[in-house]
């Protein structure tokens, strides 16, 4: 089963919905949009959401329904992303310093608002990815136009399909082009395609708003996108902590039950997140982080509760004690 999980912005969940295992992520958003609306009767609804979730039937229904939204666009094979990856790249003053190890840069583009966003975290991470990329289609075109030239392989239709294999699995084979004949093999990099990767997107994402600068600045808009860190956190709260997985049940009826009060307990789990951060009891171990719900129950498991009855000599009164781990 797919599970969708929507969470209030301080990350506590509101409500869940339960659809079948073979649904596709990004024809979930429509039915979940028209709950949110009946259910809750919210009004103003702005869709924080990742690429997975981007179609054309997705964009209509949010449009359609009159929500805003919050969308990282996709990287590749998308006009608007590198015309603002262009666009920021020659417009240096415009960066807007959102942490210490993140900038964002605001870009109109016709009618549509982008917002560029650049880590220096996601620079080291996708310099040292790329290079391992290419590194590793390198040494295997390189082993291809050896195997041609050594008369192994000769047929051009067999040629093009092996460098098909190599650069289809590569996820970098944009960055190649090919020469293939019969008993010939070559390959160059496509520098347009290396000149996207290195110049403009490395260390870089796109977001698209629909969000009024005046609702919402460059800097809201990073903040409302980073909180979906907060939905992933959620979520892995709830199949790890709270032992969704393995489900062992055999009805569906049964499955959503035991979702449901793994949802719930997540509710309860949040809760006392938040109330510990607020209250600034503090983890014994890392002064600088609050005390965590696991780290709470695992402490709290440690209390007993002790029923005593008292003899006729002081009057059968009961009385309670109790025992309490050093740790709270």
């Amino acid at each position: 089963m797919v599970i969708g999980l929507l969470v209030t912005g301080d990350g506590i969940p509101i409500a869940h919905h339960v659809f079948s295992g073979n649904t596709n992520d990004a024809s979930t958003l429509a039915s979940v949009m028209t709950d949110l609306q009946t259910r809750f009767g919210v009004g103003r609804i702005a869709l924080v959401a990742d690429r997975g979730l981007i179609s054309e039937a997705n964009l209509e229904s949010v449009s359609t329904a009159r929500f805003d939204h919050v969308i990282a666009t996709r990287l590749h094979r998308d006009h608007g992303t590198a015309a603002a990856l262009e666009q920021a790249a020659k417009n240096a003053t415009h960066w807007v310093k959102i942490d210490n190890s993140t900038r964002a840069a605001e870009v109109m583009l016709e009618s549509s608002r982008y917002i560029v966003v650049d880590s220096t975290e996601r620079h080291h991470r996708d310099r040292r990815r790329l290079q391992e990329l290419l590194s590793r289609t390198e040494d295997k075109l390189i082993a291809l136009a050896k195997r041609v030239s050594a008369k192994r392989l000769s047929d051009s239709a067999k040629i093009g399909a092996a460098a098909d294999r190599i650069l289809r699995d590569s996820g970098i084979g944009r960055c190649f082009t090919t020469t293939i004949g019969a008993g010939r093999f070559g390959w160059d990099y496509d520098e347009a395609a290396l000149h996207y990767e290195t110049d403009l997107l490395e260390g870089r994402y796109v977001l698209a708003t629909s969000l009024d600068p005046k609702a919402a600045s460059t800097t809201d808009i990073v903040r409302h996108y980073k909180a979906l860190q907060g939905v992933e956190r959620r979520f892995r709260v709830v199949k790890d902590f709270l032992a969704l997985r393995p489900v062992f049940h055999f009805t569906e009826n049964r499955v959503r039950g035991h979702i449901a009060l793994c949802v719930l307990a997540s509710v309860i789990e949040a809760v006392m997140g938040r109330d510990l951060g607020s209250a600034k009891v503090m983890h014994p171990d890392l002064e600088d982080q609050p005390l965590t719900p696991r780290r709470a129950l695992r402490s709290l498991a440690h209390i007993r509760a002790v029923r005593l009855v008292a003899d006729d000599s002081v009057g059968g009164q009961a009385l309670m004690s109790s025992r309490v781990h050093p740790d709270v």
